[in-house]
């Protein structure tokens, strides 16, 4: 009785809460709390990086257009030191806290001055640190309401099929990488979206690998990209040898990419071989008070238990 009051709250919340959208979902194309990569990469909206920024001619703000609209913003946020060839920056300013070496292009262009900025960002890398880490925390408690098949003793495709109840709520999808990703059987990844208003895949385990498959049909699509989140909530290391669809969240985790994500980042660290992709993720997020109910929900049921 208590488990299923408490997964009630659960599912109370998350539909009444479906159109909140937490800030750092909202503003960044890509967060990192610790340590960038970037291997000549583009990043087309707005980074924030908490930990050092290295690598070769890093591009940032591809995709904001026009940059008129972003005078005076902090396109690229760097909270430790920068350490790369070159930045171009096609938009807003570079707002860092530590040293920056390499050229700095700004290529914003219009009558809007573009500045690199020395400030202490500490505040804002840990703020948005301790933001994905609560939502991961929050999303992998919900109850799933849709399924997933895959390929078992011959190769096949992976099929999820959201089944959001009521319909045109959150579809919540509880899987496992060892059967999502780590699959050597996997030809490709099938979505049927079922009327869903955004999609929540729960992901456990702590190794990721997808090095076979291709992302299909409603994968591709402009809703899959802003909609979809995989929350990768116990994952250390994510390993993305193929095109990858739909916003990642990632924590604890150690993200590495050879081809481009379609989607929205949000890890602890990254070695960035493929380009990061809009749109931003305008799907499902809790509200700050949303997960503080649940926490206290969480205590009371425990008390209660005792």
């Amino acid at each position: 009785m208590r488990f299923v009051r408490f997964a009630a709250i659960s599912a109370a919340l998350a539909t009444s809460l479906a159109s909140a959208h937490a800030s750092v979902f909202a503003s960044y194309n890509l967060v990192v709390s610790g340590n960038l990569q970037n291997n000549s990469q583009d990043i087309e909206g707005r980074a924030l990086v908490g930990g050092n920024l290295t690598g070769g001619a890093v591009t940032v703000g591809l995709r904001l257009s026009p940059a008129s609209n972003f005078v005076g913003q902090s396109v690229l946020t760097v909270g430790g030191n920068i350490n790369v060839s070159a930045i171009n920056l096609q938009a807003g300013n570079v707002v860092r806290q530590g040293t920056r070496s390499g050229n700095l292009n700004f290529n914003g262009g219009g009558s809007g001055v573009q500045s690199d900025i020395v400030s202490n960002v500490a505040s804002i890398a840990s703020g948005a640190a301790s933001e994905i880490a609560s939502t991961s925390a929050y999303l992998r408690t919900l109850s799933s309401n849709s399924s997933a098949t895959f390929p078992n003793g011959q190769p096949g495709p992976v099929n999820f099929v959201a089944t959001p109840s009521p319909a045109a709520s959150i579809a919540i999808f509880n899987v496992s990488a060892a059967n999502i990703f780590n699959n050597s059987l996997i030809q490709q990844y099938n979505l049927t979206t079922g009327g869903a208003s955004s999609i929540i895949i729960n992901v456990s385990g702590t190794t990721v690998n997808l090095n076979n498959g291709n992302f299909t049909g409603n994968w591709t699509s402009a809703f899959a990209r802003a909609k979809v989140l995989w929350n990768f909530y116990e994952a250390t290391s994510i390993t993305l040898d193929r095109n990858f669809n739909g916003a990642i969240l990632a924590p604890n985790a150690h993200l590495t990419n050879s081809t481009a994500i379609d989607g929205s980042v949000f890890v602890y660290s990254f070695t960035q071989n493929g380009e990061v992709h809009l749109p931003l993720y305008t799907g499902f997020v809790p509200a700050p008070g949303a997960i503080a109910l649940m926490g206290l929900g969480g205590l009371a049921l425990t008390r209660r238990r005792r």
